[in-house]
């Protein structure tokens, strides 16, 4: 005589359920964070940086500039 695990056991729905569960749980885990995460600001003696780390520090600046009231170097 089936007991009811042995059914639910039997069951596709259960199955694709826990399928289900699975692929949502590995969408958000995969989408849900960040896929190329931010570089970190640049730090040291700026005399040492590349023309990248100036433009990403100049960028920051820019972007921030309405909230110290730094006027901007380009108009």
């Amino acid at each position: 005589m089936p007991t009811a695990l042995d059914n639910a056991m039997k069951s596709k729905n259960l199955i694709l359920a826990f399928g289900g569960v699975v692929t949502a749980a590995a969408a958000w885990t995969i989408l849900g964070s960040d896929m190329f995460p931010a570089r970190p600001d640049p730090s040291g003696d700026p005399d040492s940086w590349t023309a990248e780390e100036m433009r990403r520090w100049l960028d920051a600046v820019r972007s921030f500039s309405h909230v110290l009231r730094i006027p901007s170097l380009w108009g």
